[in-house]
């Protein structure tokens, strides 16, 4: 009798290389992300908005054009320079949304910034920010 090797068990197969391109882009998104807070660049964020999205900063609410929320979003690194930047939360959604939570710390107080993504059809946008008091 011949036996014939085809592998050997428990050797890792390359399963789904979608989702870890995925995931390596959405880990760079969170770090472009986490570099621009700090650098306080609303332009740099601003490349990710969609045409509109849902902004909240410190309370004032409403669904804004991506030219309204980058003045709006350039206003408060303006009134609120940012010292340093930490990613406190990530996650990856089955509904198709990377969602991230980042810790600001500027002179005046730390605040908490939580950005949703949608991933939809190979077009990656932030559909929602808020900026919050910690």
């Amino acid at each position: 009798m011949k036996v014939s090797g085809h592998g050997v068990k428990g050797e890792s197969d390359p399963i789904q290389p979608h989702m870890s391109l995925e995931s390596d882009f959405l880990g760079n998104i969170s770090e472009e992300l986490k570099a621009y807070l700090k650098e306080g660049n609303a332009k740099n964020i601003a490349k990710y908005f969609g045409s509109n999205l849902t902004l909240s900063i410190l309370g004032e609410n409403g669904v804004y054009t991506k030219y309204q929320s980058e003045i709006m979003l350039n206003t408060f690194f303006n009134q609120h320079k940012p010292k340093s930047v930490k990613l406190t939360q990530s996650s990856n959604a089955n509904n198709g949304y990377q969602y991230f939570t980042f810790l600001l710390a500027t002179e005046q107080a730390n605040y908490r910034v939580f950005i949703k993504i949608g991933t939809g059809s190979n077009n990656h946008t932030i559909e929602e920010l808020r900026v919050d008091k910690n």
